[in-house]
């Protein structure tokens, strides 16, 4: 053979063509980490996701790691991962009453993953958070910040409102 002519069989074409595929595949499984499919690991990944952000700082009208008010924090744990959420408690609140969402009243009957929401002024809500499973939730508050807390402890336990389940989470668990 002469120059940098060299003849390639189309089964090399082929384990190329192959190659570059799963390369696509695992860039865009990567990318793509925030779209889980099921309603199982739609929970696990909000799950995650909430829990990711402890230890954040709480800004009045916050949306972001760098900030949060309550509604600002569960809006941004959702954000393309299963609903988009209204930056207002009562409004996630009343999402319950649309097509597909679910109200849940009994705190036992929460999943990892739903809408928890307290009575922490006038208004019927005032405040939102994610339930994650053993009577505790992640949320953002003026005093600390996201943290997580007890369903039942002396301050939230009697401001228990209701919950919100969305529909990405809702079937298969």
């Amino acid at each position: 053979m002469t120059g940098s002519h060299t003849k390639h069989s189309p089964l090399m074409y082929l384990a190329a063509a192959v190659a570059a595929f799963a390369f696509l595949v695992a860039a865009a499984g990567s990318a793509a980490a925030h779209t889980q499919d099921g309603a199982f690991a739609q929970r696990r990944h909000i799950r995650k996701r909430a829990l990711g952000q402890t230890g954040a700082p709480y800004s009045y009208g916050g949306a972001s790691p760098s900030g949060y008010d309550c509604s600002g924090f569960t809006r941004w744990t959702f954000l393309n991962h299963g609903a988009s959420l209204p930056h207002s408690s009562i409004e996630q609140f009343r999402l319950a009453k649309k097509k597909g969402f679910q109200r849940i009243w009994k705190r036992k009957s929460l999943k990892p993953g739903d809408l928890i929401f307290h009575k922490t002024t006038s208004a019927r809500v005032g405040h939102a958070g994610i339930y994650i499973g053993n009577g505790k939730f992640v949320s953002s508050t003026s005093s600390s910040g996201v943290r997580v807390r007890s369903l039942w402890d002396s301050y939230w336990g009697p401001r228990w409102v209701g919950g919100t389940r969305v529909p990405a989470t809702r079937a298969n668990y």
